[in-house]
C-alpha cells in the first residue's frame, strides 16, 4: 500500500473515532477516563497523527461501545483471497 493511501486510511479512521465520540457526547478527556488512553493519544489518532495500535482500538471501541469495527468504515483493505 502506498503511503498517501495510509494517511487517508487513518484519517478516516481516526475522523470515525472523532464521530463517534461526539455522538456518544464525550469529550476527549472523558472518553480517556473510560478506558486505558490518555487524552493525548486519542487526540493524535483523531487528527492521523498517529497510527492506532489495534489495543487501543479495542480500547476505545469498548468505551464508546461500538464493534472495533464501526472505525473503518468500509477502510479495510480488500481481502485478496474472498471472491
Amino acid at each position: 500500500m502506498a503511503n498517501g493511501n495510509q494517511h487517508i486510511e487513518r484519517k478516516a479512521i481516526g475522523q470515525n473515532i472523532r464521530k463517534t465520540r461526539l455522538s456518544a457526547g464525550l469529550s476527549l478527556r472523558k472518553l480517556a477516563a473510560l478506558c486505558r488512553v490518555d487524552h493525548a493519544d486519542i487526540s493524535k489518532i483523531e487528527r492521523a497523527d498517529v497510527d492506532p495500535q489495534l489495543s487501543t482500538i479495542l480500547e476505545l471501541a469498548q468505551a464508546l461501545r461500538v464493534p472495533p469495527h464501526h472505525f473503518f468504515n468500509g477502510h479495510l483493505p480488500a481481502d485478496p483471497l474472498v471472491k
